[in-house]
């Protein structure tokens, strides 16, 4: 579904998840986040090390148990519970309650067209 610009100036934010990318506007305050789609986990435990440019750093000088992934590839999800992961702790306590107090909360994610 295509949506005109004015139903883009109604949203409270917006979320582009993207390959190289995560990008979170949230209106008033800005862009709030700006970081790499990459996630750094360890496969022992399955805990959540680093996210966005720490976890890039990270990409090729970790042990065998800790794997860096980007859970967005060509535009698509690949692992949609590694972005929800990812995005959660991007976004951060402080973004969530003020979106969570908001009653009728509007929202927009881009996707790709194709």
């Amino acid at each position: 579904m295509t949506v005109s610009l004015e139903q883009l100036r109604r949203c409270h934010f917006a979320v582009d998840l993207g390959a190289a990318r995560t990008r979170v506007y949230v209106k008033g305050a800005g862009l709030v986040v700006d970081q790499p789609s990459a996630a750094a986990v360890n496969t022992r435990t399955g805990a959540l090390i680093a996210v966005g440019e720490f976890a890039e750093k990270m990409t090729g000088r970790t042990p065998d148990y800790i794997r860096v992934v980007r859970p967005v590839s060509g535009g698509t999800v690949v692992d949609i519970e590694m972005a929800q992961r990812m995005l959660r702790h991007l976004i951060g306590d402080k973004v969530r309650r003020a979106l969570r107090r908001k009653p009728r909360l509007r929202a927009a994610a881009c996707t790709p067209h194709d």
